[in-house]
């Protein structure tokens, strides 16, 4: 494009000149060279002029082009970046779930042993609970589950049924608890009172006063029963106290700790 204007210039200058000798007579093959040479140098610059706009649109189109990209690559830029990002949030945030759910698994696996635990020990106690308190809680006794059960039982009603037979047994521990019913008494079947001081020890009497005794847990006989004839004023002052037909006063009635 340079090589255009020099030749332009070049062309203009050699106007110049002619218009400046034109006074002289010209010979008109000169005069043919110079109206040739202007023709080149009009079209010259038309062709020039052409190309400088076309150069021009087409800068302009490549300056928007190029604009545009930019506008693009920074936006895609910045959906990478955020990304990124919420791709490392979302690292993190599932690094700290499976760590909290480690941990929840493990107390889970504890509470289950722990669980089970207290159902072996609920079993094997039952067997030495009185009647009284065990038809109290034998819905609670039928729902621990067995080895077959555990797979589908959750953990958390295994313990709501422990606790619930615990509170119970806490209750019944702290409490004396009066129980009406049939009890082998010298070799014979007999209805008897019995007042049970928690799990410790126990004392009954029949309805005529005849018979009495007292009771204690066993390890491999449930409760264990004496039956001691000489009792049966106390015991029967006992059960008058209890139901608050006399006033409270007190007895001499024997009683031993016993760890079944």
């Amino acid at each position: 494009m340079q090589g255009f204007y020099r030749n332009a210039r070049r062309g203009l200058g050699s106007l110049c000149a002619l218009t400046a000798i034109g006074m002289y007579p010209l010979h008109a093959d000169a005069v043919k060279d110079t109206q040739h040479t202007l023709s080149e140098w009009i079209a010259l610059e038309k062709q020039i002029s052409e190309e400088k706009f076309e150069w021009i649109e087409q800068k302009e189109v490549l300056e928007n082009s190029i604009e545009f990209m930019e506008t693009e690559i920074a936006s895609l830029e910045e959906i990478i970046k955020t990304a990124e990002e919420t791709a490392s949030a979302g690292e993190r945030k599932r690094a700290e779930l499976d760590d909290e759910k480690e941990k929840l698994d493990a107390a889970t696996d504890d509470i289950t042993a722990a669980v089970e635990s207290y159902e072996s020990t609920i079993k094997e106690l039952s067997l030495t609970w009185p009647n009284v308190f065990r038809e109290s809680v034998e819905t609670f006794l039928k729902r621990i589950p067995d080895e077959e059960q555990k797979k589908t039982t959750p953990v958390t009603t295994r313990l709501q049924n422990v606790v619930a037979i615990m509170t119970q047994f806490d209750k019944f521990q702290g409490i004396v608890t009066k129980d009406t019913g049939i009890q082998e008494v010298g070799g014979e079947s007999r209805e008897v009172t019995t007042l049970y001081f928690g799990f410790a020890y126990a004392y009954y009497i029949d309805g005529t006063g005849e018979y009495a005794g007292y009771g204690y847990p066993s390890s491999d006989k449930g409760w264990e029963w004496k039956t001691d004839a000489s009792l049966s004023e106390s015991v029967s002052q006992l059960v008058a106290v209890y139901d608050r037909s006399i006033d409270a006063h007190f007895l001499g009635l024997p009683a031993k700790i016993v760890t079944p």
